[in-house]
């Protein structure tokens, strides 16, 4: 994992771009890339951005810093990851410098990126939360392409990796106390809680120590962590207790919870099975044909995501220099009066943008191109929709597999057992 830091900002914007730029960190200018700004302009394109911005504060931009494990990976991928890390945290809103250091022991990005977006011109709020985002999202990345996890320290003297697994944790246990009440409530067996459990989500392993996960979560949760109450004798009595209410008796109770591994093994299978009968799905390669035809749907989606978000992106970048020529122009020719050398820089720098991307003289209007974007952002948002959807089917189908397996495997115990 790559090591991030992020800092403000608040007058030296300058003097940053010239050092995150030096061509003797970035093999002279190869590794470095930039968004909706030219690299050269970029600290009067952000000063442009700032000033439409009400909003108080005197950050003019964010530096944020990301190391790699020194020999793990090459200059390229460093700052392809670096790349992606700005397209998902800044969702083309902002514009940004990156630069690709490689001058000392361990390559490292530097992105720096205007505190104010070019669509509404509102500051981008840094904080703790904001942090982790950034944090987890690189982490990801670098899992993707291969890079290991180092774990730096974070505040208090607690790890990042503690921080979220500490947050995460408890939730995690609040959610299965929630799905043992419910379980437990009205059951009349300990199969038929553990059969509630599945339904509600949850995996159960027996064993020396009961212990609970919910479904697609890698780790377990001891019973015993989860307070008395919850420990296997404690749900155990609260079940014998539900018999009681309907006459049961301590006999057949005991010989309930005595059942053999193998129905303990098959218990788990039976919202799945639902779910086969249901979608009509009769034979394993029925199953194993609709899995693959969910992937592949997700695979295209997923392309298809990708492709819109980067015309969004681009025309997001054009959108902005357009803005700068149309405001330029718009001033110069109410006060009847020359370029001033900023403007003149500013003007320039959004044409060669321009026509870099194959635009040319006469421009459309900013705000043609601006509604092209926002329904270019309509379409996003349903692709994010079907395709968390299909994410959630996969997931299903992938649980469902994970019982048929479980369901085969005591179909040959039981073969075996019979053997002997």
């Amino acid at each position: 994992m790559a090591i991030t830091k992020i800092h403000p900002i608040k007058s030296t914007l300058k003097q940053a771009l010239a050092y995150v730029l030096d061509g003797k960190k970035t093999d002279e200018g190869i590794l470095v890339s930039s968004f909706a700004c030219s690299p050269e302009t970029a600290d009067l394109e952000f000063g442009f951005t700032l000033s439409h911005c009400m909003e108080k504060g005197n950050n003019l931009a964010f530096h944020l810093i990301q190391s790699f494990k020194p020999g793990e990976t090459n200059q390229e991928t460093a700052h392809k990851i670096g790349a992606d890390l700005a397209h998902e945290v800044l969702k083309g809103k902002y514009e940004y410098v990156l630069s690709t250091h490689i001058d000392k022991g361990h390559i490292h990005n530097h992105l720096i990126f205007c505190a104010a977006n070019f669509i509404d011109y509102r500051k981008y709020i840094s904080n703790r939360k904001s942090y982790y985002q950034i944090r987890k999202i690189s982490d990801r990345l670098c899992e993707e392409f291969g890079l290991s996890v180092v774990v730096p320290q974070a505040d208090r003297g607690n790890s990042y990796k503690e921080y979220l697994a500490k947050k995460e944790g408890v939730s995690w246990k609040n959610r299965i106390r929630k799905s043992i009440e419910i379980a437990v409530s009205g059951s009349l067996s300990y199969e038929e809680f553990c059969i509630k459990m599945n339904m509600l989500g949850m995996e159960i392993r027996e064993g020396r120590d009961l212990a609970f996960r919910i479904i697609g979560k890698n780790r377990y949760v001891k019973a015993s962590s989860l307070g008395y109450k919850y420990w296997e004798t404690s749900i155990k009595e609260r079940i014998f207790m539900n018999f009681g209410e309907h006459t049961m008796s301590i006999s057949d109770s005991r010989s309930k919870w005595r059942s053999t591994a193998r129905f303990n093994n098959l218990k788990l299978t039976a919202n799945s099975l639902n779910y086969l009968l249901d979608n009509g799905i009769e034979t394993i390669s029925m199953f194993n044909q609709k899995l693959e035809e969910e992937r592949v749907k997700l695979a295209k989606i997923k392309t298809e995501l990708r492709n819109v978000e980067k015309t969004l992106e681009f025309q997001l970048g054009v959108v902005k220099q357009l803005k700068i020529i149309e405001k330029n122009y718009q001033q110069t020719t109410a006060l009847n009066n020359q370029y001033t050398p900023t403007k003149r820089l500013l003007f320039e720098a959004a044409t060669q943008y321009l026509q870099a991307r194959g635009l040319n003289p006469p421009y459309p209007s900013s705000k043609i191109i601006f509604e092209e974007c926002t329904k270019l952002r309509g379409q996003l948002d349903d692709l994010y929709e079907s395709y968390n959807e299909l994410k959630r089917h996969l997931k299903r189908l992938q649980i469902v597999q994970k019982d048929i397996s479980r369901v085969f495997r005591s179909d040959n115990d039981l073969v075996n057992d019979k053997r002997h």
